[in-house]
């Protein structure tokens, strides 16, 4: 088949996740071409000469995500499709298109409606659809979330839902499925070494400050800075990524999909600064503090870091109990195109 995959530049998880699931289809025989936006998904991406177009990036300040400048900095998509689409839809008709793939990208899904091909959503953001508003949490941001999720993959024939939380009962549209795992990752041999694992999307004084003043030994991957400051060793992305990951003792991060899963198949305990306005990101910092796998903070303090190194002997037993199936969401997505392949008959009708 010919499919369009259509991958969210916004962070790197969904890209990395794409890089597996590319190499997955083509060992099937399928033929796939790739829409992104952003210059680290565009080079990341690069090997499968990827279509550039344009697309959401969310944007901080000092309190958390700012809906304001997401919404008025991402104006710019508007003059970019009007002055292209002749052009994408030239390139995606001659493309002969049987199906396209949205891994939470909105212009795969608008053009699959054009073009009237069958959509598949890929992603973890669908969860929310399925969820009640959890005890305690940003009504606002939680329903700003949903909204997003339900536009930006309106009118799927079938959703693949990525979840490492209470399996849900799946569908003839809708899939739960435990989030792939790459390759990369599952040939590493993990072992307990002493350091932690620190992942920040953007420099997080704060946090920082608080590692300096505690008896461990810390490396800290962001931005891509380099250079030793006391107990904390700031390494550029390269090489020794997937090394210092697999030998540490336990790990701090922002709270994206990608990393949180990892964590689990690699079986390392997990605290979460979640990025605040981010619902996703809450949802998933929940979900360690809720599960034992780990814990979180939104408000930082070294007492609870402290608290959580204490307890990694009880989550990494807990880890050695969680069960993540890492081929399960490329194989159920090979199931589906076999499922389209067969005819309207046994496809389920779009909602």
């Amino acid at each position: 088949m010919n499919i369009v995959y259509g991958v969210s530049g916004e962070g790197l998880g969904h890209v990395f996740e794409a890089k597996e699931i590319i190499a997955r289809l083509r060992k099937a025989g399928h033929h796939v071409k790739v829409l992104t936006y952003g210059e680290r998904a565009l080079a990341s991406l690069g090997e499968f000469g990827p279509t550039r177009i344009e697309g959401i990036h969310l944007y901080f300040n000092s309190k958390g995500m700012s809906l304001g400048d997401t919404v008025r900095r991402n104006l710019r998509c508007i003059p970019f499709y009007l002055l292209n689409w002749r052009r994408l839809r030239r390139e995606l008709v001659a493309f002969q298109p049987d199906v396209f793939l949205t891994a939470y990208e909105p212009f795969s899904m608008v053009a699959s409606h054009l073009l009237g091909k069958p959509l598949i959503s890929m992603d973890n953001q669908n969860e929310l659809l399925h969820l009640a508003p959890p005890g305690g949490t940003n009504l606002f941001s939680f329903l700003l979330a949903r909204s997003a999720t339900a536009v930006c993959t309106q009118g799927a024939a079938f959703y693949i839902v990525k979840s490492f939380g209470i399996r849900r009962r799946s569908s003839a549209r809708v899939r739960f499925v435990s989030p792939v795992i790459q390759q990369e990752i599952r040939k590493l041999e993990p072992r307990r070494g002493s350091h932690i694992f620190v992942y920040l999307t953007k420099p997080n004084p704060e946090l920082e400050s608080i590692m300096r003043s505690m008896d461990e030994t810390f490396v800290v991957y962001c931005n891509n800075r380099v250079g030793n400051e006391g107990n904390l060793s700031y390494r550029a992305q390269g090489g020794s990524y997937l090394r210092d990951l697999a030998d540490c003792k336990a790990i701090i991060a922002t709270t994206g999909f990608s990393l949180i899963a990892d964590s689990i198949f690699l079986k390392k305990p997990y605290f979460g600064v979640p990025l605040k306005g981010q619902f996703e990101q809450t949802h998933n910092a929940r979900f360690l503090a809720l599960s034992g796998l780990g814990e979180y903070s939104e408000e930082l303090s070294r007492g609870a870091i402290e608290a959580f190194l204490v307890k990694i002997p009880i989550f990494e037993a807990r880890l050695g109990r969680h069960h993540l199936d890492p081929s399960e969401q490329e194989e159920t997505l090979l199931r589906i195109l076999r499922e389209i392949e067969e005819g309207p008959s046994s496809q389920p009708a779009v909602i």
